[in-house]
């Protein structure tokens, strides 16, 4: 059955394929892209700069170490009573008049997993469970957001000192839109002196830092 998981009927957990050259999607993002604005009105500007990437995805070990020890929100279901895994059973064979296997037979699932610890540990979040520790990291970044203000010329003219003189309060990595569950998804794994992508390890989060900037000239 494309697209569903088969569920062995006896006990609700899912099998995990041996198959380890199974494509579960591309490291390099169909595409990068970069927006700069500024909005100006008499002495006020609005300056903001967003970053967006689509298309790549990445094996996430951070996410599997803290499903692994149910730090996630992804393994609250089924603590209270167990839970149904969504999937199919394997029933048995199609088969012609001359016995000939044709086909085969699922039915959906209806087991209930009683015990949710061994399911999110030895299954859902296995770290052999490349599938379900894989992720898209697609994301839209607002990086930069600044206010400025700027003192009149004509106030600057009167102290006879101040050529020109502003204000201004920015924040960095003022949110970042993405499914990626842990962290950034702009990510990679550090071997030397090289990043590569398609696997992020331990990753810390984006740094949002906040600022206020005072500009004279004299």
């Amino acid at each position: 059955v494309v697209g569903q998981k088969i569920i062995t009927e006896k006990d609700g957990y899912p099998q995990l394929t041996p198959d380890a050259t199974m494509k579960l999607g591309k490291v390099n993002p169909d595409w990068n892209a970069g927006l700069s604005m500024r909005f100006r009105y008499k002495q006020v500007s609005l300056s903001a700069n967003f970053t967006a990437q689509m298309g790549g995805h990445a094996y996430s070990v951070t996410n599997f170490v803290l499903a692994y020890q149910g730090k996630t929100k992804s393994t609250l279901p089924g603590r209270m009573g167990g839970f149904v895994v969504e999937g199919v059973n394997f029933v048995g064979y199609e088969k012609d008049k001359d016995g000939n296997i044709t086909g085969s037979i699922y039915k959906k699932n209806t087991t209930v997993v009683d015990n949710i610890q061994q399911y999110y540990t030895n299954y859902a979040y296995k770290r052999d469970n490349g599938e379900g520790n894989t992720f898209k990291t697609d994301f839209l970044k607002l990086k930069e957001l600044r206010l400025d203000y700027a003192l009149p010329k004509t106030i600057c003219k009167r102290t006879k000192v101040l050529r020109s003189a502003s204000i201004g309060a920015y924040a960095t990595n003022v949110f970042c839109i993405s499914d990626w569950p842990q962290f950034d998804p702009e990510t990679g794994t550090l071997s030397g002196t090289e990043v590569h992508r398609g696997i992020e390890t331990g990753a810390m989060p984006m740094t949002r830092t906040y600022g206020v900037n005072i500009k004279l000239a004299f």
